[in-house]
């Protein structure tokens, strides 16, 4: 479990560290002087974490006896570092690979608890709804029927419907269609009538008393490309002013 380290002064807790341990207080270690977690300096994080040690003693907080083991397998694992290797087969308590690989183990645990911290506080706010029971009415069948109720149901239908039938059914015919212009008819018009005659004034020719607005505007269209095409000249001497169009003489 968590133990944090305090100094309790006048019923205030004052936090100096907060490890779960001497492996958390290692990792930390670790993270602080940017280590890879398979190339660690063992020697470095055995004197950081005594002097961490001697830090609390001068504050005179209380030391858990756990993080006093891992201090003396640490000095004892440093120690034999310096010491010449002997012969001895006599099993130790704990190797210096033995701690590493206690430290990888435990700091992969540590980053799976972190994340899923994260997505306790992500998610634990969150209510969702569940599924509703929904309980539709029975239906009953009358067996009190008799053979002339389906007559008399259809009779009904054809009352309730009878206001609805369309009495101007017959005028449909005589609703007008409605024409389409198309850019290509227009070009073909307007050729037309300059083999008439040499030139026309394009707003007398398309008035809004002859033609519709689409029909007017789709003669325009059509007057613009065969004027980008070279294949007729307009003239207009005023803004708003009457549109001359006739035909392009050959060079």
């Amino acid at each position: 479990m968590q133990n944090v380290l305090t100094l309790q002064t006048n019923k205030i807790q004052i936090k100096l560290e907060n490890f779960e341990g001497p492996l958390d207080l290692l990792c930390h270690l670790i993270d602080k002087n940017k280590m890879n977690i398979y190339d660690i300096n063992l020697n470095m994080l055995t004197d950081q974490y005594i002097e961490y040690i001697n830090q609390m003693e001068k504050q005179k907080l209380e030391i858990g006896s756990e993080f006093l083991v891992m201090a003396s397998t640490l000095l004892l694992i440093k120690s034999k570092g310096l010491l010449p290797k002997s012969d001895n087969n006599e099993e130790e308590e704990i190797t210096e690979e033995e701690l590493i690989r206690r430290i990888v183990e435990y700091k992969k645990y540590k980053e799976i608890t972190t994340k899923l911290k994260e997505l306790y506080n992500t998610y634990s706010n969150r209510f969702y709804r569940t599924t509703e029971d929904i309980e539709l009415p029975k239906q009953t069948l009358d067996k009190n029927y008799k053979k002339e109720t389906i007559v008399d149901l259809y009779t009904n239908v054809l009352d309730r419907y009878q206001n609805k039938i369309n009495y101007d059914a017959k005028n449909i015919e005589k609703i007008a269609i409605k024409d389409t212009y198309t850019v290509g008819s227009k070009v073909k018009e307007i050729f037309k009538i300059l083999i008439k005659k040499p030139k026309f004034v394009f707003n007398k020719m398309y008035t809004l008393s002859k033609c519709n607005k689409v029909e007017i505007v789709t003669a325009f269209t059509g007057l613009l490309e065969l004027s980008r095409r070279n294949k007729v000249e307009t003239t207009q001497n005023k803004l708003f002013g009457d549109i001359t169009v006739s035909k392009r003489k050959r060079a």
